[in-house]
């Protein structure tokens, strides 16, 4: 089972996101070369598990239980370019406001699926909400090239708090990905 861990979207939140990819859809340069999420793979994305057998995930349901779920408040304010330098692979929309809350879940995240058999992370955490992918990464495309095509005053989006995260199964088909929801997991608020 291809597992991930994600913070599902407030629906003024997602609704705006919505709309910014129906109107970079249309972008000629865009739409040449982006893959763009469907509306329901639309969230912040907190750990990406992979392939668990299904005699796992019990398990990693009952470790994730156990973890302290702060209120987390954000605000998604601009386009961010996935790598920053080199050719673009990933369009996103940026998570900021206080990160310490989602970077703390993230840790504790990784912590509890490690003794599963889960890799930690090899990079930095960064939240964000993917909005397109690049099908074919070029020079043509990088992160100063989009950042200059696309329209700043699309974002922000609407601030929200979260408090809580979801595990979600992702099934990838030849139209997308699709995420079923597996177990959700709330904090105090």
């Amino acid at each position: 089972m291809r597992l991930f861990t994600a913070i599902q979207l407030p629906a003024p939140t997602h609704a705006h996101l919505t709309g910014v990819i129906e109107t970079l859809r249309t972008h000629p340069r865009l739409k040449e070369t982006a893959s763009f999420n469907t509306p329901q793979t639309l969230h912040i994305t907190l750990k990406f598990i992979g392939e668990v057998e299904d005699d796992i995930v019990p398990l990693l349901v009952t470790s994730l239980r156990t973890l302290i779920i702060p209120p987390m408040p954000f605000n998604i304010d601009r386009f961010l370019v996935l790598p920053g330098n080199g050719p673009a692979r990933v369009l996103a929309a940026n998570v900021t406001r206080n990160l310490d809350p989602i970077t703390n879940l993230f840790h504790q995240i990784e912590s509890a699926c490690q003794p599963l058999g889960v890799s930690r992370e090899g990079r930095e955490y960064k939240p964000h909400v993917t909005l397109a992918r690049f099908r074919r990464p070029t020079n043509s495309v990088t992160a100063r090239n989009l950042i200059r095509m696309i329209d700043p005053a699309l974002l922000p989006a609407p601030s929200f708090t979260a408090t809580s995260f979801t595990l979600y199964q992702s099934h990838l088909d030849p139209t997308g990905a699709i995420h079923t929801p597996v177990a959700t997991f709330a904090g105090g608020v």
